[in-house]
């Protein structure tokens, strides 16, 4: 089965790279016009552009999620285009590598200001606007790391990813009443920017990558399959956005290889 955003309109925030890129093509292939946002505006442009070029629908946008306004001004411009809002994806996030007793002030608030406001921002302000329409899908990029403490390194992305799990319930409850669904995704260890970025962590204190690579996924998966990729995600998030998951909200999903379990 085939599934079919045709005429839908989605915005896609930290869609510059990673999943959130894999999620933005997928979503422009089954039909949606997606609108890419992202700090970095050269990727935005970029991945557009080669979507455009396929015939597909795609603006890209900058955007730093964690300034309410600038979130509520790209859902407005979405609508001012299209005439519609029907799909939101907060997927915007970084991560610090240093340990809990290490990792700087500066740097919690960061992670903070990023991964948690952003999520919100994007929940409050389109709940907000999907109101009208009395319909909406809401998708979270939370984190097998917000179900439960990790090893040092991940403390403080942990507790953000864990705040965006109880947000979205929080969010599902508040857009029940407007026939908004409101999930979130929780990803396990996937070779993306972020996890070459943790292994050149390990690379930088005489490890070697691919060793440390091999051993994160014997410690944390299950299946001990190495190939999850971004587009599993997005597969995810694709039918969460469908109408086949009209019943599902308030559902922190885990998408992780069995590294959560519950």
């Amino acid at each position: 089965m085939d599934i079919s955003l045709n005429g839908q309109t989605a915005v896609i925030y930290g869609a510059g790279r990673g999943i959130g890129e894999a999620m933005a093509t997928i979503f422009a292939q089954a039909g949606a016009t997606v609108y890419i946002a992202d700090l970095i505006l050269e990727n935005c442009q970029n991945l557009a552009k080669r979507l455009c070029q396929q015939g597909l629908k795609a603006v890209g946008l900058q955007c730093d999620v964690s300034d309410y306004e600038a979130i509520d001004a790209i859902l407005g411009q979405a609508e001012a285009d299209t005439g519609r809002l029907d799909i939101i994806i907060n997927n915007a996030g970084i991560v610090t590598l240093d340990s809990f007793l290490d990792t700087s002030q500066a740097d919690i608030q960061k992670l903070f200001n990023v991964n948690l406001m952003g999520a919100n921002n994007g929940m409050q302000a389109g709940i907000k606007r999907m109101m009208k329409y009395q319909h909406g899908k809401i998708i979270n990029t939370s984190s097998f790391a917000g179900r439960h403490a990790l090893p040092e390194g991940f403390a403080h992305y942990g507790m953000t990813k864990a705040a965006i799990n109880y947000l979205t319930q929080a969010a599902a409850y508040a857009g029940a009443d407007y026939n908004i669904n409101v999930n979130a995704i929780c990803p396990g260890i996937i070779r993306s920017d972020m996890w070459e970025a943790i292994l050149q962590n390990y690379a930088d204190h005489g490890q070697d990558k691919e060793e440390a690579w091999t051993e994160n996924l014997k410690h944390f998966i299950p299946l001990k399959r190495g190939d999850q990729k971004p587009e599993d995600i997005a597969y995810t998030a694709l039918f969460l956005a469908s109408s086949l998951a009209d019943h599902i909200t308030g559902q922190a999903i885990n998408v992780d290889g069995g590294a959560t379990m519950n």
